[in-house]
């Protein structure tokens, strides 16, 4: 599985998201693309314990898209109210969908409302230590490093 973070603000300032995010797994390899949604704890919430370490195990597999091949099409997952992901999974000519070995992901965030919007990429399904994709109205969308909580250890990465 391949471990994702999402997050949204409340408007168009980039800034701490509140409980506005979560983790999900994706099953690349997979086709069909089956979602593992698993519940995050707010490691800024001072009424709530943390263990650095903890990642939690999802209680069950959904499929978002289902069924479709979404090696073919655009699949739906939707995050939350208001937040779809849509996604497609390109497999190279010669490579089976079942290993996906060099496959790579197309994704469109759409979010009801104005607000800035992020796909995280991470190995552990924790934000530190992640790549995020953030997009920001009437800004340019940019990769960046999630290396902490604080909105100053939320940098852009160097461009290409």
């Amino acid at each position: 599985d391949n471990e994702f973070l999402w997050a949204h603000g409340s408007d168009a300032t980039l800034a701490y998201h509140g409980n506005n995010r979560a983790a999900f797994s994706l099953d690349l390899a997979a086709a069909g693309a089956a979602v593992a949604e698993e519940e995050v704890t707010d490691p800024t919430d001072p009424s709530v314990e943390v263990e650095e370490d903890s990642v939690n195990v999802p209680d069950a597999i959904q499929d978002p898209s289902g069924g479709q091949d979404c090696t073919v099409n655009f699949c739906d997952n939707e995050l939350t109210t208001g937040f779809l992901q849509k996604y497609r999974i390109n497999v190279p000519d010669g490579q089976a969908p079942e290993t996906c070995d060099g496959c790579t992901i197309d994704m469109e965030l759409i979010y009801d409302g104005e607000a800035w919007v992020s796909i995280g990429f991470s190995l552990n399904g924790r934000m530190i230590g992640s790549e995020a994709v953030i997009g920001i109205p009437g800004s340019t969308t940019l990769k960046y490093n999630l290396n902490g909580y604080t909105d100053n250890l939320v940098q852009p990465m160097p461009q290409e």
